[in-house]
């Protein structure tokens, strides 16, 4: 329990520096490098992504579990390149299709060879044996550094419009160096190599079939925004995505949960240790309800201070698609357990990609008969259908493992509390005029946190109540070792 903590508070303290580094960066890159070129940015991104995802084939997920449930340090070695010959060798072959795209492209093609860098780190991506061990701690410091590096580079080099590939180059560079620093505890430990070509095709199959959930995901992630590029423009995507950037960074409790628990919950179900597992899912349940369901209303709630305060007034088309894509937070924290968490680690992997594929095709449905009217809204309604869809069938797929009844018995409480609290963010606002939005938005917080937490005291939740004691017993601890 010690270990999964401390994992947790580690891959949280680097996940809130994910969500801290674009609040300062964020602002200034879009007032220095202005909306068309921010969507050129983004444009280029959503075509990059589609290429990463064939290099990633979903080996995180799969190299997790099988990590987790290696018993023997011995066979660590074994298992570990023999899923890493897979990887590279499909992650190569993307690389050599990516380069050939390249050359063969005239719009952005600087952009683009930047980008080599972007998947050349999916090459050297091993992520997945960290989180599979329950080792976080070295791998979080280490990119802790480098991304606190990528943030001063931005601020050094990248001073106006003439300078996007400037910017893309130190976010490449910096994820690709990001990347190679894994490698060396890794390799220390490790001593030499060992491959199994006999293991190696064994992991053939399940990857694959685990693989073509992030390719399918690339439907609602990077190609939704690719045609609404084509249909509307550029800049219509960098309103979209920018409002989408920020929504995701608030899914950092969503996933330090996932990435931790995960590993734990594929030890307990091949230990057949049922009472555990469980715990553990309605844990996840609560968790998700807890840290996701404020976080929906009160998005919805700054939005249209936030945003112009955050991205400047040119960017007043994404205060609507914040708000229309907020509630995608609940429903991927949910996404997260039913897929992750249960289908993945209970080896059912074929209900879990399936589930992706027809929610995806559902998503691109939407997108099209939308996007002609609605613009970049009927995208951001798209991918809201996407994360409801995969969250219903998962959950279907997911059912003999839980119960739809105690589940939402227990997280009706956040939904209940969540919603009073927007009550008074959003009367907090129309009350307060004449005052700078700053200032607002700092009391709807305050209003919207107390409120929340204050009913959830009163429905007595038992994360709160066990929080306190926790946070009780250190300080009485503290007080009697000091006396």
């Amino acid at each position: 329990m010690k270990k999964m903590t401390t994992n947790y508070i580690f891959v949280l303290l680097y996940q809130l520096l994910l969500i801290i580094t674009p609040i300062f960066t964020m602002p200034y890159v879009i007032r220095v490098l202005m909306p068309e070129n921010v969507g050129v940015e983004a444009y280029v991104s959503s075509i990059v992504q589609i290429f990463t995802a064939f290099a990633a084939l979903g080996m995180g997920d799969y190299g997790r579990k099988v990590i987790a449930s290696v018993k023997h340090k011995q066979d660590l070695k074994v298992e570990f390149y023999s899923l890493y010959l897979v990887q590279s060798f499909f992650s190569v072959i993307v690389l050599m299709m990516y380069l050939i795209f390249t050359f063969y492209t005239e719009q952005y093609q600087m952009l683009f060879l930047i980008n080599i860098l972007v998947i050349l780190s999916y090459v050297f991506d091993i992520t997945w044996f960290y989180t599979g061990q329950e080792n976080m701690k070295n791998i979080m410091i280490r990119n802790m550094v480098v991304r606190l590096g990528s943030m001063l580079g931005i601020f050094c080099f990248v001073n106006g419009p003439d300078d996007l590939a400037i910017y893309v180059w130190i976010n490449a560079a910096t994820l690709l160096l990001g990347q190679l620093v894994t490698w060396l505890p890794l390799l220390r430990n490790l001593k030499g190599f060992a491959f199994d070509g006999a293991k190696a095709r064994m992991h053939l199959k399940p990857v694959m079939t685990v693989a073509i959930v992030p390719i399918i995901t690339l439907i609602p992630l990077a190609l939704n925004k690719v045609i609404l590029g084509n249909v509307t423009s550029a800049l219509d995507v960098g309103f979209y995505n920018q409002a989408f950037k920020l929504m995701t960074l608030f899914v950092v409790f969503v996933t330090a949960l996932s990435t931790v628990m995960s590993p734990r919950m594929v030890k307990q179900h091949n230990s057949a240790k049922k009472e555990d597992f469980e715990r553990s899912t309605y844990f996840s349940f609560r968790y998700v309800a807890l840290s996701t369901l404020p976080l929906v209303t009160g998005l919805i709630a700054i939005a249209p201070l936030f945003i112009p305060l955050f991205l400047g007034n040119a960017f007043q088309p994404s205060v609507l698609n914040l708000q229309i894509l907020a509630p995608a937070l609940f429903f991927s924290g949910l996404v997260g357990i039913f897929g992750l968490q249960i289908l993945v680690t209970t080896g059912k992997n074929k209900s879990y990609a399936f589930s992706v594929f027809i929610a995806a095709f559902i998503s691109l449905g939407t997108n099209f008969a939308l996007i002609q009217s609605l613009g970049s809204y009927g995208t951001a309604i798209a991918y809201v259908v996407f994360t409801v869809m995969t969250c219903v069938l998962q959950a279907f797929f997911a059912r003999k493992y839980f119960s739809i009844k105690k589940m939402i018995r227990q997280i009706s409480p956040y939904i209940v509390a969540s919603f009073i609290a927007y009550l008074f963010e959003a009367g907090t606002m129309y009350i307060l005029t004449g005052i700078p939005s700053i200032i607002i938005i700092a009391i709807q917080i305050a209003v919207g946190g107390s409120i929340y937490f204050g009913t959830l005291l009163l429905f007595r939740d038992p994360l709160l109540l066990k929080g306190w004691k926790i946070l009780q017993s250190k300080i009485f601890r503290k007080t009697f070792e000091e006396r």
